[in-house]
């Protein structure tokens, strides 16, 4: 019986230490997080009313990391009212605690910014009479890139398209899944004929008809977040093809002509300036007695000599005033030939 009481007395000597700190969470936390974006590591805590020791209450944040073994290092700590902040971890600028004072039952601390390089174990130790410890572990990953959609195939009514999809970037593994978007499926459905292509972003759509119509979207997913990318999809009838196709013929021979004529028309500007000034140096050649202006002028080829020269025509006269030859690239001026 005195041996029981003894017992008793030890147990209740050691209660107050036994129940200094508790930490309110439910065991060991395991987060994936995407790069870049911010988290809040919860540890809020409390103190039995039995510890009333003199002593603060300190708090201790601790990451270990596969790629930097060796001792622990403290990268945020607060003891007697004072925040300090740890060295070589990277993170001096990224984090801060939740509560201007985390001696108030919370040792929550919120990291910014997070890099593939924050992955690691996070220990919060809170200390009084004993020391509890609370580990989150934290894995970030890279999201995936957004993807690009497209179609091959003619998206012809009866025929077979595949829609593809691939993402280039992000952390593996990637799932991808499509969807239609069009009124009536609710974009997690799709229409029959739909099936599974070879590559994991491939859907093949058999016997295109006009329920197939619609947007397509899809979306590719890892463990920490997703990306998405559309295509619209029109399908076009069969006689229509057709009409499509003679009246792309048409219009590429109603543009060649056009560009004939236009070609022409320079072609017919060029030679009328050309007379102009030919029928302007006959003038000067006659000394100015050409008193009026050239009625005809045209190109002729002057075969006995090989020569090309313009000819000028003035008034009711025979008269032919002097022209301008033009052989191998040099002009000569000399006598009009009579015809």
């Amino acid at each position: 019986m005195a041996g029981h009481g003894a017992s008793l007395l030890l147990l209740l000597g050691l209660l107050p230490a036994l129940l200094a700190v508790r930490i309110n969470s439910k065991g060991r936390e395991v987060l994936y997080l995407a790069k870049g974006d911010s988290v809040k590591l919860g540890c809020p805590y409390v103190l039995e009313p039995e510890d009333n020791g003199p002593q603060g209450v300190g708090i201790e944040w601790i990451q270990i990391t596969p790629e930097r073994p060796g001792p622990e290092k403290v990268f945020l700590s607060y003891q007697d009212h004072h925040v300090n902040y740890g060295s070589g971890s990277g993170l001096r600028d990224r984090v801060a605690f939740v509560q201007n004072d985390p001696s108030q039952y919370d040792a929550s601390i919120r990291l910014a910014d997070l890099q593939v390089s924050d992955t690691g174990t996070y220990q919060c130790r809170v200390k009084k009479n004993t020391v509890a410890v609370h580990e989150v572990i934290v894995t970030v990953e890279e999201k995936p890139a957004p993807p690009q959609c497209w179609a091959e195939g003619e998206v012809v009514e009866g025929r077979s398209v595949v829609l593809r999809c691939f993402s280039r970037g992000g952390a593996t593994p990637l799932a991808y899944q499509w969807a239609k978007l069009a009124t009536g499926y609710g974009g997690g459905h799709l229409p029959s004929g739909t099936i599974q292509g070879r590559g994991p972003g491939d859907l093949i759509i058999r016997s295109l008809t006009e329920v197939h119509n619609g947007v397509y979207q899809c979306r590719v997913t890892n463990r920490v977040g997703y990306s998405t990318c559309q295509i619209n999809l029109t399908i076009v009838q069969k006689g229509k093809k057709v009409g499509v196709i003679v009246g792309s013929i048409l219009g590429s021979l109603l543009l060649l002509s056009l560009l004939g004529l236009l070609i022409w028309a320079l072609i017919c500007r060029y030679r009328q300036k050309e007379c102009q000034q030919t029928c302007s140096d006959c003038r000067s050649s006659t000394g100015g007695t050409m008193t009026r202006a050239c009625n005809v002028c045209g190109h002729h080829t002057y075969s006995p000599h090989g020569i090309s020269y313009m000819q000028c025509q003035h008034g009711d006269s025979d008269e032919r005033a002097a022209a301008l030859l033009c052989n191998e690239g040099i002009r000569h001026q000399v006598a009009c030939p009579a015809l």
